[in-house]
């Protein structure tokens, strides 16, 4: 009985101890922070050199951002790298995109201590990277390279790279082409002022900087067609600056396409059910020479010389839809809109050969997404890498194709991405490529990876082309329907710019073309009117409509009653000169019955379209007042007629009387 007792008071004060010690913890929790759990940092690691071999000793630059709200302590980076080579474009793919489960992948390369980082500030650490202690071997090729922060021994986050390890001289080669967008910033305007192209043309102007990251590199061009055309509708009245902008571009030898008008979104045009792709017209801006045959000039006459384009590019009817964004069912209206090849993205195609092959009958390149990405964030190691890799993965063919950034405006980003393609370029196993080599050579199948775009993004898309389509039908009333249609078409394509993905103004420049289309719609109106009176059986309802644009238009104006004391008896077509209005008279007969009629009138074009919205203008019908003002007369004038022979019989009688 006493060890029993005995045996309940140890348990009972180990029970005490244990809830003593997780009260401690707790208050030990709830009043210490937990070091890791607060903050929040990215790692950069930026090799000092894109390729190194045995013996070398590799420096880089650990780039550490506190993205926190309080100070980040001291603390250690562990840099470690795998051995293996990185030996094709999914290796490298891999690599990059690992969730870094394992923190030190690899072999333990070196230790570097970090300092104290203020929130919101980066700190720069110099590494020295002993490249003897990965063990890599004599295989040429990419190797990765991991960074891992440490905070007490905890892991708050990692960071990789890579380099090229060059145990030996390759003789493998990989042709390198970029492909840029020689494009303004998105904007909603169909067409570019001088006062715009002044300033995109100028020494520092964004054109004039994405010319400048083309120059005497293989890059290929995709141009803006509304640059052209801009510049040629203002005719001799275009800039000097503008005019040497556009001599510069003809003189460049680099390759060159026309881009979609405004480099509208194809993919999200034809994934929102059109047809075939947007294709403004400018004969509204832009007046062809046209020869009139009558006075043409005798054969053995001097010919008149003709009308030239302001700008003629080395490759046609290219599809560059924005990346990963493509599917297979795309490909149909590129073709019905007479595209004839194609530029995707890795990421949108499987095929043994994956740097170029047919798609649906088009010849097409691939951009590899990671070079793409890696160019666009001017990480030259990594983009070395890539095109390293294409050297030695037969899927590359010995090709690799980039997608240069096409929403880069930014001066001094551009600077920077023509130093990282140098940078590249500058490596021995880097050969300069073509776009054209890599469509003539495109004989492999290529199987679309459908990629479509959100369902937000394309409903919305599916909005704006069925207002231009409304456009469409409610310019058929103009004299000129072209100069309704055209702008509007190109204004469309602007608002479609993939310049505008991922853009957070997407939304405004979505609402003030809704709200231009809207002021077209409602350009040609019936001017709202105060209760008419009608007396009498049939008359003539006077009907006001108003034309604001500046050209005339044809409407048909039609009534329709909402009881049956009025009858229509007809509609009436009429002219309304610009800015202006004019009236037509409906016809209408009234039923012999006093009271109130509600008379919808509407417009619609001769072709049956309707124009704007109906408007219900109150009747008030006197049909009666005539039948019995007919009546009063008739009445009144039988009375007087009575009045007169009864007066007359009467004085008859009385003469007789007196003559008596």
């Amino acid at each position: 009985m006493p060890s029993l007792l005995i045996r309940r008071v140890t348990m009972s004060f180990s029970a005490a101890v244990v809830a003593l010690l997780l009260v401690v913890a707790g208050f030990a929790q709830a009043t210490l922070p937990v070091a890791h759990a607060a903050e929040q940092a990215t790692l950069v690691l930026t090799p000092s050199a894109l390729s190194a071999g045995p013996g070398d000793t590799l420096s880089a630059v650990l780039s550490v951002t506190n993205t926190g709200k309080e100070t980040l302590p001291e603390g250690q980076a562990v840099v470690t790298a795998p051995s293996a080579a990185l030996t094709t474009v999914a290796d490298l793919d891999a690599w990059f995109a690992a969730e870094d489960e394992q923190t030190q992948p690899g072999r333990y390369l070196t230790t570097v201590d970090v300092p104290e980082i203020a929130a919101g500030k980066t700190v720069d650490v110099v590494v020295e990277l002993p490249l003897n202690s990965g063990r890599f071997g004599g295989i040429w090729g990419p190797r990765g390279v991991a960074v891992n922060f440490l905070l007490n021994d905890e892991s708050v986050a990692t960071g990789r790279s890579s380099f090229v390890w060059t145990p030996s001289a390759t003789t493998a080669k990989a042709a390198f082409t970029g492909i840029l967008a020689i494009v303004p910033p998105p904007s909603t305007s169909g067409l570019l002022t001088a006062a715009e192209l002044t300033e995109l043309t100028g020494p520092s102007g964004i054109l004039t900087r994405q010319l400048a990251v083309a120059q005497g590199r293989p890059v290929a061009v995709g141009i803006d067609p509304r640059i052209i055309s801009s510049i040629e509708a203002l005719g001799d009245t275009a800039p000097d600056g503008v005019s040497a902008w556009l001599q510069a571009l003809k003189a460049l030898p680099n390759e060159s396409f026309l881009l979609a008008w405004a480099d509208a979104d194809i993919s999200a045009q034809a994934q929102a059910g059109s047809a075939t792709l947007l294709t403004p017209p400018t004969s509204d801006v832009i007046t062809p020479l046209v020869l009139d045959e009558a006075s043409s000039p005798a054969p053995t006459a001097t010919p008149i010389p003709v009308a030239t384009p302001l700008f003629t590019p080395t490759l046609n009817s290219i599809a560059w839809p924005a990346g990963n964004s493509v599917m297979s069912s795309d490909l149909g209206i590129f073709s019905a809109s007479g595209l004839t090849s194609a530029i995707l993205s890795s990421g949108n195609v499987a095929g043994d050969i994956m740097s170029s092959g047919q798609t649906a009958g088009l010849p097409s390149v691939v951009t590899l997404n990671g070079l793409s990405a890696a160019l666009n964030s001017n990480d030259a190691s990594r983009a070395a890498s890539y095109v390293a890799v294409a050297a030695v993965d037969e899927s590359q063919a010995g090709r690799t194709f980039a997608a240069l950034p096409r929403e880069t405006f930014s001066i001094t980003g551009l600077a920077k991405l023509g130093q990282t393609i140098d940078a590249v370029l500058g490596q021995s196993w880097v050969s300069s490529g073509t776009l054209s080599s890599g469509l003539t050579s495109a004989t492999s199948s290529l199987e679309i990876v459908d990629s479509p775009e959100s369902s937000q993004r394309i409903s919305v898309v599916s909005s704006l082309i069925a207002r231009n389509a409304q456009v469409s039908s409610f310019a058929t009333i103009a004299e000129d329907p072209s100069l309704i249609t055209s702008p509007a078409s190109r204004e469309l394509a602007a608002v479609l710019s993939v310049g505008w993905l991922g853009s957070d103004e997407w939304s405004s420049a979505v609402s003030e073309s809704l709200r231009s289309s809207e002021k077209v719609l409602t350009s040609v109106s019936i001017v709202t009117s105060s209760t008419i009176n009608m007396v009498g059986g049939q008359a003539n309802i006077p009907i006001s409509v108003l034309n604001s644009l500046l050209q005339p238009v044809t409407v048909m104006v039609n009534a329709d009653p909402n009881n049956a004391r009025l009858i229509v008896q007809g509609s009436e077509q009429v002219t309304i000169q610009p800015e202006s209005q004019a009236k037509a008279q409906i016809p209408v007969q009234a039923q012999v019955s006093n009271g109130s009629s509600i008379l919808t009138v509407s417009l619609q074009s001769v072709d049956g379209v309707p124009i704007g919205e109906a408007v219900a203008i109150p009747i008030n019908v006197r049909a009666d007042w005539e039948t019995w003002g007919l009546g009063a007369v008739a009445l009144a004038f039988v009375g007087l007629l009575t009045a007169g022979v009864i007066r007359t019989l009467r004085r008859r009688k009385s003469g007789t009387l007196d003559a008596s």
